[in-house]
């Protein structure tokens, strides 16, 4: 997962003013779990690569690997074997692959017409199961109970 946030390294800044909080790249580096010899050339090798990235004509993010992995692996190595890395981590994983098979049973023939908030609160409840109740919870609704009125057969 570490990995996935280092897509950022790799992306242009949109605005160099103040108004936003600064992106700091030396700590997704520094979260990658690679050893200290990638970090260090990877730290070595950023301010020269944010400043070719912020430069580049191309926009979007695949343009901007391809151009790492084959246009420039020699002049920022460490950034390249990173992008290599980083386009063959695998797209799906278990967690993911659950979730599909959960939605798959949710969304059935009877219920294909769901808003998509209750798709998602179905998912979720499917998913992670359902949140237990706290004392407060009961509490209040103890207090809901005896607030109102009651018919009693006689």
């Amino acid at each position: 997962m570490n990995y996935l946030k280092c897509y950022k390294l790799f992306t242009k800044q949109t605005s160099t003013s103040t108004s936003g909080p600064a992106i700091n790249y030396n700590a997704y580096i520094e979260e990658l779990p690679i050893s200290a010899d990638n970090k260090s050339a990877l730290l070595l090798e950023l301010p020269v690569f944010r400043r070719w990235i912020d430069n580049m004509k191309v926009t979007s993010l695949q343009d901007v690997m391809m151009e790492v992995i084959t246009g420039i692996s020699e002049i920022f190595p460490a950034f390249s074997t990173l992008a290599v890395k980083l386009l063959v981590a695998p797209v799906g994983t278990a967690s993911v692959e659950r979730s599909f098979s959960n939605l798959n049973r949710i969304l059935t023939d009877n219920r294909s017409r769901l808003t998509p908030c209750h798709q998602d609160c179905l998912l979720r409840i499917s998913s992670e199961g359902q949140d237990f109740p706290d004392d407060n919870f009961w509490a209040t609704v103890y207090k809901k109970w005896c607030k109102q009125p009651r018919r009693f057969l006689d």
